[in-house]
């Protein structure tokens, strides 16, 4: 699944964790700023979703991760 496609389910307001393999390291970022941020990863292929937990001032936050490439 392409990344443009993957956000079309998720809600703009999401905090995820976002990686483009070999190219950045992951970061905390909302959803609806990864394609502006990020144009070139529109059509990347997500290569790992998963469900994490980041902590932030000592409470725990359920977060989105997202990893895509272009290497596929």
């Amino acid at each position: 699944m392409k990344l443009n496609e993957l956000l079309k389910f998720c809600p703009d307001k999401a905090d995820v964790t976002f990686e483009i393999v070999e190219e950045t390291y992951p970061t905390g970022i909302l959803v609806k700023d990864i394609i502006a941020t990020f144009p070139r990863a529109a059509e990347y292929e997500v290569t790992l979703l998963d469900a994490g937990v980041s902590t932030h001032d000592g409470k725990d936050i359920p977060t989105l991760c997202i990893e895509v490439s272009n290497l596929n």
